[in-house]
């Protein structure tokens, strides 16, 4: 099955990536579609490497950016973050921003996000694949729904059909915005669209996982 996907994903636009690693276990695919004219403009900033870590990531969203002209201090970042990130590690991952030209510090010692290009991604899509097991599937797929945009099943074509013509057995699923794949051998069909109902709950994370696409595009 996972060919077929894959092919489906490439021809909507999507780069992708088999056995994606996320924080609470292994999304089967992920796709994205990225910004062109963002990354671009990401390069111009010098900003290559990537952001490797959900500590940094919550820890950079939560700086202001420097077109605000509003700033925040190291003190203040450990005091919002004390409740979950040890005070050592604010210092270790801030200043890891500030090398890597994520942050910048003025001369006051106040820090600022030098920005422009988030977010960097247009689509996120992630797909659950399965044989059977249906309830699993629609359980991880609910999970990616933490970072996707977009969260599928995809199950062998007349699995797929039974589901989507049965829907109100899977409706607490699908309300939630699952969409439905069925795979044949060659191809593949979209047959229930993904329409997740509610922001990503973490940003934070959704950004640690489109920076994982970002080391291949840094090479490319």
């Amino acid at each position: 099955m996972t060919p077929s996907v894959v092919r489906w994903m490439k021809l909507s636009g999507l780069q992708t990536r088999r056995e994606f690693i996320t924080p609470w276990g292994i999304c089967d695919l992920v796709g994205v579609t990225l910004n062109s004219k963002r990354v671009d403009y990401r390069r111009r900033l010098k900003q290559t490497k990537s952001i490797s870590s959900i500590t940094r990531a919550a820890l950079l969203l939560s700086v202001p950016e420097v077109e605000t002209t509003k700033s925040v201090s190291l003190d203040r970042l450990k005091k919002n973050f004390e409740h979950a990130i040890p005070e050592e590690v604010v210092v270790i991952e801030v200043e890891r921003l500030i090398t890597d030209r994520f942050v910048l510090k003025n001369k006051n010692g106040r820090l600022q996000k030098l920005n422009g290009w988030m977010p960097l991604h247009e689509r996120l899509v992630a797909v659950e694949l399965k044989l059977t097991r249906v309830d699993e599937a629609f359980r991880q797929a609910i999970s990616n729904l933490g970072f996707a945009q977009e969260s599928f099943v995809a199950f062998p074509i007349r699995t797929a059909e039974r589901i989507a013509k049965d829907s109100s057995k899977w409706s607490r699923y699908l309300h939630e915005g699952i969409g439905v794949i069925g795979v044949g051998k060659r191809s593949c069909h979209v047959l229930v669209p993904s329409t997740p109902l509610h922001a990503i709950p973490d940003p934070a994370i959704q950004l640690y996982c489109v920076e994982k696409f970002w080391r291949s595009q840094r090479r490319s």
